[in-house]
């Protein structure tokens, strides 16, 4: 047990998100619970209770911490593209690091079979936008119609769709499909579709 020390209000909700990420990245959502991180961070159940609120609460605030992250990372990435580049590539390893290494898919899909829903909206706006207008460019330098924002929502939400669901499920939806064992690699599949999908980007 980690011995008990004095913190800021502010301190301490960041030490209980790093503690309860950690429990998290060791042992998925069922790994995050107040009593076990009261005892890493030699706390009191009341003490992150006061917090946070309730588990559900505390699980909500450390997924919209690794989705902020996620943002940050996509706004610095998109920053250092040419105006007409779209690097589909580069976001799927973004989508990648968030959703499966740090386990935001399985913690968001443990909080919606607890009935959470997100209560903001927008959160790859921006990206949506970046990508709109490199599209536009590139089709005004080639001559061809201007596309659709639509088709530029979509393509983001299935790629990040894509990485979300392969983090949470993708070998069994690959066993469904395999005509042999082992079945397709996750990671083949990811790779096909951000080709897909920066294909339908580049040409539409």
């Amino acid at each position: 047990m980690a011995s008990r020390q004095r913190r800021t209000p502010q301190a301490a909700k960041l030490a209980i998100l790093e503690a309860a990420e950690r429990r998290l990245h060791d042992e998925g959502p069922d790994g995050v619970r107040i009593q076990r991180i009261a005892t890493d961070l030699g706390l009191t159940d009341a003490a992150i209770h006061y917090h946070f609120g309730t588990r559900e609460a505390l699980m909500d605030a450390l997924l919209r911490r690794i989705g902020r992250r996620l943002v940050d990372d996509i706004e610095a990435t998109i920053e250092s593209w040419a105006p007409d580049r779209i690097d589909v590539a580069a976001l799927g390893r973004l989508f990648q690091r968030a959703y499966a290494d740090e386990r935001a898919a399985r913690l968001a899909h443990w909080l919606s079979l607890a009935g959470w829903r997100p209560k903001g909206s927008g959160m790859f706006r921006p990206l949506v936008e970046r990508v709109h207008r490199a599209r536009v460019q590139a089709a005004r330098k080639a001559g061809r119609a201007t596309p659709r924002l639509a088709d530029t929502q979509h393509a983001i939400a299935l790629l990040s769709a894509a990485h979300m669901h392969a983090a949470m499920s993708g070998d069994a939806v690959l066993a469904s499909v395999a005509t042999e064992r082992p079945g397709p690699d996750p990671r083949s599949f990811l790779d096909f579709a951000v080709k897909l999908i920066a294909h339908h980007l580049a040409q539409s």
